[in-house]
């Protein structure tokens, strides 16, 4: 009867110390996932990968003339604008840069043959464009300092 009672509580200690330990790693494997997180995306970065996203799922579905490449240098032209823009020390360089970004899209745009940058892709690319240049301070958030240039 002994035996069988010690036998018991050895199994239910057994039992109840690898629960125990079945929880501290799951606790750990949450605390090492929590950690591993890639830090967070800036904003402006983060629209310009719903930008291509958006722009690939199109390609794929409707069979655009434009391709993979195209996508991704669009994505290249606009960060090389942010980057530019951020480094920016006054409104006349920043205008400059923004000219030079929508010519080098309408170049693109032209090259794809005017499928890459539609209506959604334009309010999108505007609004990256148009933002980014008001944090400096060189136009307003409602102001559209794309339209003098772009052709799309």
């Amino acid at each position: 009867m002994k035996i069988k009672f010690l036998t018991s509580i050895l199994a239910f200690l057994f039992v109840a110390n690898s629960c125990d330990e079945q929880k501290k790693n799951a606790n750990l494997s949450e605390s090492k996932i929590e950690t591993e997180k890639p830090p967070a995306m800036p904003k402006e970065e983060n629209k310009i990968s719903i930008l291509e996203k958006s722009m690939l799922e199109y390609m794929e579905n409707a069979h655009a003339s434009y391709t993979k490449i195209d996508v991704e240098e669009c994505a290249k032209i606009l960060n090389n604008y942010f980057s530019e823009i951020s480094n920016s020390k006054s409104k006349n360089e920043g205008m400059e840069i923004v000219k030079i970004t929508i010519e080098k899209l309408n170049k693109l745009n032209e090259k794809c043959d005017f499928e890459l940058i539609e209506t959604s892709e334009r309010e999108q690319i505007a609004e990256i464009i148009i933002l980014e240049s008001s944090k400096k301070g060189y136009n307003k958030p409602e102001e559209d300092i794309t339209e003098e240039w772009r052709e799309w």
